[in-house]
């Protein structure tokens, strides 16, 4: 009789144990475990290194676009993105029905101060003129560093020729004003080619070249000697006087 008694108490324990919900696993619980506790720090370092090298491919990418486009010395366009640039402006206009401007830009003076002061002080020369043409320009012009002492600035939109010689205009005069370097005053001037999109070309090319060989016109006009009657010699004089009266 004991013996069926201690065996249906048994059994009732047992029944009321299986009828208890096991327990849920708590992040505090799995956290409890040292094994676990590792695994978790692990991730964790593992998360935070994958995002830091994340954020420094990004910043690398970004880097070796801006090297691509840009030049190393003034932080303008260089070459390169000049033409894309200007071949973007030129489709853009196509289908507004616009003009694009083009400045072909190249500093006199710079040879005689880069030689007689070096290399460093022309770069210093060369980022200042950069940055003083950058700063006469408008909003949504492109300004390039075409290579050496030369400069293009790409127009978008302009009404007409006009617009791009006020243009003009501008960066000549701002590029005139003195440069100091070493304590002593320098001066520079900017013969600046012009050319329009589409009287002087339609392509890139045709509207570089254009405003190129206007650029050098107008450098090889300063560079002719001014007549001057008081410098000839007599016979000069006398051969001219000669010639008015013939």
């Amino acid at each position: 009789m004991a013996y069926v008694r201690s065996k249906m108490l048994l059994s009732s324990e047992l029944g009321r144990s299986s009828a208890r919900p096991l327990p849920s696993l708590s992040p505090e619980s799995v956290q409890s475990s040292p094994g676990t506790r590792r695994e978790l720090e692990m991730l964790r370092s593992l998360n935070a290194y994958l995002l830091n090298e994340v954020a420094a491919l990004k910043e690398r990418e970004a880097e070796v676009l801006r090297l691509a486009e840009r030049d190393g010395l003034t932080g303008l366009f260089n070459r390169r993105r000049m033409l894309e640039l200007l071949d973007s402006a030129i489709a853009e206009a196509v289908q507004r029905g616009q003009c694009v401007g083009l400045l072909f830009i190249d500093l006199n003076g710079f040879k005689a101060i880069n030689d007689e002061y070096g290399h460093a002080a022309g770069d210093k020369i060369l980022t200042m003129a950069a940055m003083r043409i950058a700063a006469r320009v408008r909003i949504g012009d492109f300004v390039c560093r075409y290579g050496g002492d030369e400069f293009v600035v790409v127009l978008p939109n302009v009404p007409d020729a006009a617009a791009v010689t006020r243009v003009a205009d501008t960066v000549r005069e701002r590029v005139a004003l003195p440069y100091w370097l070493q304590g002593q005053e320098q001066h520079l001037t900017a013969a600046i080619g012009e050319s329009l999109y589409p009287r002087d070309g339609t392509t890139a090319h045709e509207l570089l070249d254009q405003a190129d060989r206007a650029m050098y016109r107008l450098k090889a006009r300063l560079a002719r000697p001014m007549v001057s009657l008081g410098s000839n010699t007599p016979q000069q004089r006398l051969a001219r006087r000669r010639n008015d009266h013939s």
